[in-house]
């Protein structure tokens, strides 16, 4: 947790120093492009905030297995919850990538015009921090805390937004390019580290696979929707026209999704225990 908010000191101050030294850019346009980019993380941290619970209620359940040798136990567990959280994660940030530019342009009316893909690139980056907080957990409930230490410092997070941002094409969309590449690192790292410390390697693709394919549909459908009825509005659209039509895709890409799920087995029953009510949430969706 320390790590993590120096590297977001120091890296609010890089920003901000970077635009105005390697491009010239004015303290004003400079704070304008922060600002737009400040707007978007507020977006980028929803799907942590999901996720963040189930990263406190898994640690005791897999230390106590492990503790009680009962490591198979501790490994479906961890397998479980991030699965769980791939589900919830891969949907909020994939639907923020597709839809950026509605989403921006209908919260924040008439603001740079870099939001839409500051949003792309954060909301990519939102599914790896989902990912990487998950493994975290699993590292700290073996015993193995200061991994996730070593993977943050490996992410390098401040070194790449230093060389990104000095991009003239790229400029502001260096940070976000830079925290996706941070937290890909991470997970990777986290990875190596789990294949290392566990008793037995987690399944990746059987945790991933799924929730992924349920995505793909969810983001077919939303972008299909929206394009759509953008075209079907006319090309130029009112904040009220753009609104609905996000409204409408966000819709149909909702149902898609808990469809596709359930069809695809994504998500099972003994991965719902670990929600609160979730049994009572399986019961309604027909999980089994």
């Amino acid at each position: 947790s320390s790590v993590l908010s120096i590297i977001n000191l120091v890296d609010t101050k890089l920003i901000m120093y970077r635009l105005q030294t390697a491009l010239g850019y004015s303290e004003t346009y400079a704070n304008i492009l922060y600002g737009v980019y400040g707007k978007t993380l507020t977006l980028f941290n929803l799907p942590a905030a999901f996720v963040t619970p189930m990263t406190i209620s898994i640690v005791p359940a897999i230390a106590a297995a492990v503790v009680q040798k009962k490591f198979a136990q501790g490994h479906d567990i961890a397998e479980s919850a991030l699965r769980i959280s791939a589900v919830v994660a891969m949907p909020m940030g994939v639907g923020l990538a597709v839809l950026c530019d509605p989403i921006v342009n209908v919260l924040y009316p008439n603001s740079n015009d870099a939001g839409p893909m500051l949003l792309m690139f954060l909301g990519l980056a939102s599914v790896f921090v989902c990912i990487s907080l998950i493994t975290t957990s699993v590292l700290q409930a073996t015993g193995h805390e200061l991994c996730p230490v070593w993977s943050m410092l490996a992410g390098g997070k401040v070194a790449v937004n230093w060389f990104l941002i000095a991009v003239p094409e790229l400029n502001i969309v260096g940070a976000p390019i830079g925290t996706l590449a941070c937290y890909v690192v991470i997970c990777i790292m986290n990875y190596i580290f789990l294949c290392r410390t566990l008793h037995e390697r987690l399944h990746i693709g059987r945790c991933l696979a799924r929730p992924l394919l349920s995505t793909v549909l969810m983001a077919a459908v939303a972008g299909g929707v929206y394009a759509g009825l953008s075209a079907v509005m006319g090309g130029d659209l009112s904040w009220k026209r753009v609104a609905l039509a996000m409204l409408a895709a966000m819709a149909c890409a909702v149902v898609t999704y808990l469809v596709a799920v359930v069809k695809t087995r994504a998500i099972t029953l003994s991965d719902m225990q670990l929600i609160p009510r979730g049994e009572k949430l399986a019961k309604v969706l027909h999980i089994r």
